[in-house]
């Protein structure tokens, strides 16, 4: 366990047993230091494990933001092409080409 964790379960060691009304073991937890309250219940204190192994973020340079942002924006407009195409779809231009492909199939018309 870590440091901080150490001393957060003595702290709630204390408070539990003052609630429970054994104030001699209360105040016997609360002389002893988070490595010290490690040590009594058997745990190995490790300092701050988590961050040895974190490698640090690397910046972009400004040439790879760009390409990045040039990339998403040839991406945004293929999506807006997309999306026109659809609205184009809801508001009736198919229906539009149905109807006329019905009035060429009763005027005879087979050019299918």
């Amino acid at each position: 366990m870590t440091p901080g964790e150490a001393e957060t379960k003595r702290q709630k060691a204390v408070v539990f047993l003052q609630r429970i009304g054994r104030d001699d073991d209360a105040d016997t937890f609360e002389a002893m230091d988070a490595r010290e309250y490690a040590e009594h219940k058997g745990a190995q204190l490790l300092e701050n494990p988590t961050r040895r192994n974190k490698p640090m973020a690397r910046m972009k340079s400004k040439p790879q933001l760009q390409a990045e942002l040039d990339d998403a924006n040839d991406y945004i407009e293929q999506l807006e092409s997309k999306l026109d195409s659809i609205a184009g779809i809801a508001s009736g231009d198919e229906e539009e080409e149905a109807e006329e492909e019905d009035e060429d199939d009763e005027n005879g018309d087979d050019s299918d």
